[in-house]
């Protein structure tokens, strides 16, 4: 019997981006045919991407981490009803991984099709200033193999077919994984600092006078303004009082 996700770990503080455990949006579980040949498919497709991805010198971008994180998914998953949520406390025991070790893995998973998930929460009932409203559960995993790299694809049906076995993906639905503070704020700096270059780049293709090219290049700084225009009269001064000398040929 599969245990519930509200009798596994839980956390009183929760995560961004999650979903109540009764929300529509959070039934993803969906039935998985041929269940332990899927399985088997599965990891022998898992380790020979592994081995075409490699680069000399490197080390497996997918390794044994990766295979040992999918294996205990896959034997907590309830083939019938699809149903996956171990809690990481859980997959660090079986595994005897350190939690980073598990989030890396899974993180890698996730980037090559090999595994999604979401993040939900479940109501507490608690009374007001009793507890928080909510409480974070388990995440619900599921095989959402229309992400999966298209070699990885081919090469997972062909084997469910060598075992005698026609299969069809199940239609999973797709949600965007949380990003991290980190990783949201790099991505939000990398976007203004390309706004920002766009916004000056036309502005200097329109720019038509020394005091707009600089109003331009230094937006909102008079005093850079003003001592960028000062530059560029210096430098027009020396030019006029020191004109460049004549290369040309003269003939005699």
């Amino acid at each position: 019997m599969t245990a519930h996700a509200l009798d596994l770990h839980s956390r009183a503080k929760t995560r961004r981006d999650c979903f109540d455990i009764d929300d529509p949006r959070a039934q993803v579980f969906r039935r998985i045919e041929h269940g332990i040949y899927f399985k088997e498919a599965l990891l022998e497709t898992l380790d020979e991407w592994a081995d075409w991805s490699k680069q000399k010198g490197k080390q497996h971008l997918l390794g044994q981490n990766c295979r040992k994180v999918l294996d205990y998914l896959l034997r907590c998953c309830d083939f019938e009803t699809g149903i996956c949520e171990p809690s990481i406390d859980t997959l660090m025991k079986k595994t005897h991984f350190a939690r980073a070790t598990i989030v890396r893995a899974l993180h890698l998973l996730w980037e090559k099709g090999f595994v999604n998930w979401i993040r939900r929460t479940a109501r507490t009932n608690n009374a007001p200033d009793e507890g928080p409203p909510v409480v974070q559960v388990s995440n619900a995993y599921f095989f959402d193999l229309a992400r999966m790299p298209a070699r990885c694809m081919k090469r997972l049906k062909e084997k469910l077919r060598r075992k005698g076995r026609a299969f069809t993906p199940p239609q999973s639905p797709s949600f965007p994984r949380y990003e991290g503070l980190q990783k949201r704020r790099s991505k939000a700096i990398r976007d203004k600092v390309a706004y920002d270059r766009a916004v000056k780049r036309n502005a200097l293709q329109r720019a038509r006078t020394p005091e707009e090219t600089v109003a331009a290049l230094y937006p909102g700084d008079e005093a850079a303004q003003r001592a960028h225009l000062a530059m560029l009269e210096s430098a027009s001064s020396e030019a006029s009082l020191n004109p460049p000398p004549d290369r040309r040929i003269h003939k005699e």
